[in-house]
């Protein structure tokens, strides 16, 4: 009889918590489709040939912060970096529960055995992932500014740590100069993988050997944390 009453208690148990998990995992997909609405009913804002929507912030480890709440974001990769590693395999983002350090490595992306790691745009607590990116990486290809979001982050300094990001003229200034200086490094590694008008491809990656790719990562994104692997 007890023996029967604790699988019962087990089994009430399990289900519960798998009812709780389908209802966060459909309260982060609804969030990440509100965003997505949100920053595509904005007007366009491409900066040198990149879009740049002008309700984030900017880490220049190409990453974007978006303030939902006092003390909580979503973060994501910008098109710089969408471009620059491509179709990605898989995505590791960290645990619920973990904490990220400003300019550490926080996100891995793999493609074809190749290891990027890109940094944390701020220091704080991860409180959800993205459900989709499991069973569908490449939504952080197809739509890195809403859908593809990588995280959601709590930080009692949010406020503080958005004001060291850049945003408005400052981002727009900065991303001129980020193109021009890797126009200038991609020319060198490939002769020319730039499409008309100076755009740079949408998935770089496939165009260049892994070592050339490799050092521009280093470079743009992720100085000193990039990894190769099988």
């Amino acid at each position: 009889m007890v023996i029967l009453l604790v699988a019962i208690t087990f089994a009430i148990v399990v289900t519960i918590d798998a009812v709780l998990e389908r209802r966060r995992r459909q309260v982060l997909a609804h969030e990440g489709e509100a965003l997505h609405t949100r920053l595509r009913e904005a007007e366009p804002n491409f900066v040198a040939g990149y879009d740049m929507p002008p309700d984030l912030h900017y880490h220049k480890g190409h990453m974007w912060v978006h303030w939902v709440a006092p003390d909580q974001a979503f973060v994501g990769l910008d098109d710089f970096a969408r471009r620059l590693v491509g179709h990605p395999d898989k995505i590791a983002v960290p645990h619920a529960g973990s904490w990220t350090d400003q300019g550490e490595a926080a996100v891995e992306v793999v493609r074809k055995g190749q290891h990027t790691r890109l940094q944390a745009p701020i220091s704080g607590e991860v409180i959800a992932r993205n459900p989709a990116l499991s069973g569908d990486p490449d939504t952080v290809h197809r739509d890195n500014y809403g859908r593809g979001w990588l995280y959601k982050i709590r930080s009692h300094r949010l406020a503080e740590q958005l004001n060291g990001l850049l945003d408005g003229s400052l981002a727009d200034r900065w991303m001129e100069d980020t193109r021009d200086r890797f126009h200038h490094q991609l020319v060198m590694a490939s002769g020319s993988v730039i499409q008309d008008g100076g755009t740079t491809v949408e998935d770089l990656a496939e165009q260049l050997e892994p070592e050339a790719l490799a050092a521009l990562i280093d470079e743009f994104l992720s100085p000193n944390t990039h990894s190769t692997g099988a």
